[in-house]
């Protein structure tokens, strides 16, 4: 029987715990990964325009499926163009791993052409980083790329020269199916019992999830039902908790609500389950806080926490249940719920405003997506003003899901996440919320999801600004200036690649345009013109933000004056 040689060999032990799609772009270094796989039917090549977009979508599978995404760059830039999408992977602790080509080994340290060291440029962004260099570190090396990302949830890189990819894989000994974890981890009784006897002391209690929640609605619903407490969300946690249940509370944070603050403000005990959130000044002050992670190290690093107990939150949830006390007093439940109903009004009344008049608000755009998709729809958003609107305006409900580069927070992430959501079920509704910035800048990998017949549906929210910049300078004291997008018309350049281009410009046609763009066959691009100005306000506002924000204005009103009569730095003479 023909040997097989290293990179058949790879996607031997690659099938059973990954993502049976491979993005990336082909070059000459990794031709013979291209050989394996035209033979390899389990696996689905999709060639990207961008290595970046490929390393994005192969990122998105991982954090929805737990499977290892799997992407793939020649050897010197092809490779270089993947890190963003994998910096992405590692901040959102996703699994990942990247194959690229490298020089022949006869020519590495020569400065070879296209000669790069790729073991150094990913040291950082790996868990597991290394270069095949002979047959005989096969299957072995393989085995344990795909073991570290998956146990360490993190990023892992194999590059394999030119000249070794073809070689065949002589000593199988080493070779054994990669190794899963699916055991939960529980916390020592012990520790259970201090936290359930802090939580049986008060009847305000809090309850706020986040990414490591996911998989444990069940569980938490039965504890808040239990407890009477409000359940609040870091926006990794927003599809945790249906915004239909009476215990949601909303979010916390900038992108935050009136419900998830109240419920943060007047506990007396704060149980975090599965979140990281970074922002310490918004964590509440003098409450007793319970953490649960199934990463130690993360317990107590944003905020004081009290007790740390180290699990997966489905088990531990499930151990709390049985030792804390069933709670009668809704006060604190019903303090929340009259928070988070004023607001969900107020929100209500943005997302409704005068439809006669433009520019479209961007709150109306996101509340028509929300209204019109289906209930298992997955949801990605643009880093910017898109998340706020995300945040606010649409509804978790069913089986919908949201993704997003939330920790990396890099710009153009949603319609690449869109791609790796969409291969995974080309008949599930995906929605990409773009910013106009983001779009633009990865936009020709539209052509994949026509090329590949996926089926995605393109939001952009066109300001012609980068809006959330703009917000920052304003905030911090500085006029708006350099921010200014000249777009085209993203709608006719979907026509142009293969799509369906819809463009909104009057606020009467949004919501039919919405309903046209979530109906349509095949991959859309939904252009709207949305309102530069709106305002992406905090629940709670911050006094130096207001200052800044004021005195941006003032500086704004002078340099405009300036330029309508001529009189600024690089013309001081008025009128010239």
């Amino acid at each position: 029987m023909a040997k097989n040689n290293i990179c058949q060999e790879l996607l031997d032990l690659l099938a059973d715990c990954s993502n049976r799609q491979i993005w990336g772009v082909f070059g000459d270094a990794i031709n013979p990964l291209s050989a394996a796989l035209r033979e390899d039917k389990r696996f689905e090549w999709i060639g990207v325009r961008h290595e970046e977009a490929g390393a994005f979508a192969a990122s998105a599978q991982a954090k929805l499926t737990d499977k290892l995404g799997l992407c793939a760059g020649t050897v010197g830039p092809g490779a270089i163009h993947l890190l963003n999408g994998m910096y992405d992977a590692k901040m959102d602790h996703a699994p990942l791993l990247a194959i690229t080509g490298q020089v022949p080994r006869s020519e590495v340290g020569s400065d070879y052409h296209q000669e790069v060291n790729l073991d150094r440029l990913f040291d950082d962004v790996c868990v597991y980083n290394q270069t095949i260099m002979t047959a005989s570190q096969m299957p072995r090396l393989g085995i344990l790329a795909a073991q570290y990302a998956l146990a360490n949830r993190g990023v892992s890189h194999l590059s394999i020269p030119s000249d070794v990819g073809p070689q065949a894989v002589e000593n199988t000994a080493m070779e054994h199916p990669i190794f899963i974890q699916d055991a939960e981890v529980v916390p020592h009784g012990n520790d259970l019992d201090r936290a359930a006897e802090a939580i049986n002391g008060t009847d305000k209690v809090t309850l706020m999830v986040g990414w490591g929640a996911r998989g444990a609605t069940a569980e938490i619903t039965a504890l808040a039902e239990k407890l009477k407490a409000p359940v609040m969300q870091s926006l990794k946690g927003k599809a945790v908790l249906s915004e239909d249940h009476p215990h949601w509370a909303g979010g916390i944070g900038l992108l935050g609500t009136k419900g998830g603050v109240a419920a943060s403000e007047h506990c007396d005990v704060l149980v975090l389950l599965g979140t990281d959130f970074p922002y310490r000044q918004f964590y509440p002050k003098g409450k007793t806080i319970i953490q649960v992670d199934i990463a130690s190290q993360r317990l107590g690093r944003r905020t004081g926490v009290k007790i740390g107990l180290c699990g997966h939150v489905r088990s531990t949830v499930e151990a709390l249940l049985e030792r804390v006390d069933t709670k009668s007093n809704e006060a604190h439940l019903k303090q929340m719920q009259k928070a988070r109903d004023a607001f969900s009004k107020h929100i209500d009344k943005q997302c409704s405003l005068d439809k006669a008049k433009a520019p479209i608000h961007p709150q109306q755009l996101a509340r028509a997506l929300s209204n019109h998709a289906t209930d298992s729809t997955i949801f990605t958003a643009d880093t910017g003003e898109c998340p706020v609107w995300m945040a606010r305006c649409v509804h978790m409900r069913g089986d919908r899901d949201f993704l997003m580069s939330f920790n990396h927070a890099s710009m153009a992430n949603a319609m690449v996440h869109a791609l790796g959501a969409q291969a995974l079920d080309r008949s599930r509704q995906v929605v990409a919320m773009c910013g106009d910035g983001g779009f633009s800048m990865l936009m020709s990998d539209f052509i994949t999801a026509v090329n590949y017949n996926l089926p995605i549906k393109c939001a952009v929210f066109n300001n012609g600004i980068l809006g959330l910049v703009k917000m920052e300078m304003e905030s911090m004291g500085y006029p708006e200036w350099g921010i200014d997008l000249k777009n085209p018309s993203f709608a006719a350049c979907a026509e142009a690649m293969g799509g369906t281009g819809i463009r909104v410009e009057d606020p009467a046609d949004l919501d039919d345009a919405v309903k046209k763009a979530l109906a349509t066959d095949g991959p859309v691009v939904l252009d709207v013109l949305t309102n530069r100005n709106e305002l992406t306000m905090p629940p709670n506002l911050i006094p130096a933000k207001a200052w800044g924000f004021s005195l941006a204005k003032s500086k704004e009103m002078v340099i405009t004056v300036e330029e309508k009569i001529g009189l600024d730095d690089r013309n001081p003479t008025p009128g010239v």
